[in-house]
């Protein structure tokens, strides 16, 4: 293949990278061409100083990016080559991603990239089949991290986490400054999460995240069929932290294409001594990466879709930085 169809593949493959999920819709990533090479960095203007001081959320966000783009590989035929954190020198540098070997195409996920969503509203009653939940476990775990389920056991100590994790955020200022910041963003920036996503508090098993400024409708939902679900991983460094954002994606990808909607709790991984709840209630040994709500949606219309970077604010090509 010339250097040129491979560019054409790569760039269609960072562009489905552009609607990964990330951490309070920052979309810290940009991507930079250099001959048959995509090269995924860090946007660190877009990290979250006090919320994420150590950047696990930030390379949680660039490796959901980093598995959207091999997801549009492989509906292409392409198997997708990546490097990942290939330079100890160049923190900002999260991964080198080629073409890779021919494979059989497979578009599931790169289809479900145009129709996953953040579903914050109430999930319907009946709850997600236990053979769902099962793939999702197998898509977690095709990145070397596994997806716990909470028991109805666990989940009023979880239910606590995620409300105290809610109320340090507001009473410590520089957090709170931090969650301002990204969701009362200037329309033109089109980051950030707007009003219209945001759905207004009311009694849930857990509690949502509060953000206490204009929303959207609750929708019709009961919450009662709701899954929560973490994201695990054996170490607690950036090479764990870049697999967890990938497990994240395919675990996102793989629901949407069952049918189910999910919404992320990053809240109670934000704040550490949560953080550290949260891994004692799970038993003390993996480390949370993130947690989801996951369930059968009750609404038929559709959430506010987030709003979206332009191209050419997240790509860029030789010459560029």
């Amino acid at each position: 293949m010339s250097d040129r169809a491979a560019i054409d593949q790569l760039t269609e493959a960072t562009l489905a990278a552009l609607r990964a999920p990330s951490v309070l819709n920052t979309q810290p990533w940009r991507w930079t061409f250099l001959g048959d090479t995509a090269e995924l960095r860090l946007d660190a203007d877009r990290r979250l100083g006090a919320l994420d001081p150590d950047g696990r959320l930030l390379l949680l966000s660039c490796g959901a990016a980093l598995d959207h783009a091999v997801a549009a590989l492989r509906a292409g035929g392409y198997a997708g080559s990546v490097e990942r954190l290939p330079d100890d020198t160049r923190p900002e540098l999260v991964a080198r991603l080629r073409l890779g070997a021919r494979c059989v195409a497979d578009p599931r996920n790169h289809e479900a990239i145009y129709r996953r969503q953040t579903e914050r509203r109430p999930f319907a009653e009946k709850p997600p089949a236990a053979a769902d939940l099962d793939a999702l476990r197998a898509a977690a775990g095709r990145h070397d991290a596994r997806l716990r389920f909470l028991t109805p056991d666990e989940l009023t100590s979880f239910a606590d986490i995620a409300e105290v994790a809610d109320v340090v955020e507001h009473a410590e200022p520089s957090l709170l400054r931090d969650l301002r910041t990204w969701t009362t963003r200037p329309a033109d920036r089109r980051d950030g999460l707007p009003g219209r996503t945001i759905v207004p508090d009311t009694w849930r098993t857990v509690p949502t995240r509060t953000f206490r400024r204009e929303h959207e409708q609750l929708g019709s939902g009961t919450d009662g069929g709701t899954a929560y679900g973490v994201l695990l991983t054996e170490r607690d460094d950036r090479r764990s932290w870049l697999a967890a954002g990938e497990a994240l994606s395919d675990v996102w990808l793989t629901l949407t294409g069952h049918r189910l909607v999910a919404s992320p709790i990053s809240e109670v991984v934000e704040v550490s001594s949560a953080r550290r709840a949260l891994r004692t209630l799970l038993g003390g040994s993996d480390h949370p990466a993130i947690a989801l709500r996951i369930g059968v949606p009750a609404d038929t219309a559709a959430p506010p879709r987030t709003v979206r970077r332009p191209n050419s604010d997240a790509l860029g090509f030789p010459g560029q930085s």
